[in-house]
């Protein structure tokens, strides 16, 4: 890496462009995890896995944070079953004792993907988007969810 010498001096030539990104919505996908990393939630003590998914068969993205370490044991009780039924319907080595984060790498699951609860942004504008709600192996048929609202499938 050089030193900043300004934006006229950017030169992007070898660079390519980022992809257009499309959230998957609603409905059943088989995905790929395509990047995995632990990051700890700002301002706390509390850890998360971020798994950036991507569709198989197109170019549908969707992320999600998995809450394996938090001061609120539900919220790390449901995340970390999360975790478990993700590795799990991947077919992880080790679903008990995953170990390595670059290992979730690479496993491919079917999801069912629906609607989060509305929340608010900095600015206190209401927002709603996509989750995952449920991994199930690839190739088998994933099963609907109880309740299609339900927050909590896992």
């Amino acid at each position: 890496m050089g030193n900043w010498n300004g934006f006229g001096d950017l030169d992007l030539s070898t660079v390519e462009t980022g992809g257009d990104y499309v959230r998957l919505q609603p409905g059943e996908y088989t995905v790929k995890c395509v990047d995995a990393k632990v990051e700890q939630i700002e301002g706390t003590n509390n850890r998360k896995v971020v798994a950036d998914f991507k569709q198989v068969d197109g170019k549908g993205e969707i992320r999600f944070n998995f809450n394996v370490y938090h001061s609120n044991e539900q919220a790390m009780e449901i995340g970390q079953r999360q975790l478990k039924s993700f590795l799990v319907a991947g077919g992880h080595s080790n679903p008990d004792k995953p170990g390595d984060i670059s290992t979730l790498k690479g496993l491919t699951v079917n999801v069912i993907v629906g609607m989060g609860k509305p929340w608010r942004d900095r600015n206190g504008n209401e927002r709603q988007s996509t989750e995952i709600k449920r991994f199930s192996a690839a190739g088998e048929a994933a099963p609907a969810p109880k309740d299609p609202d339900d927050k909590i499938p896992f």
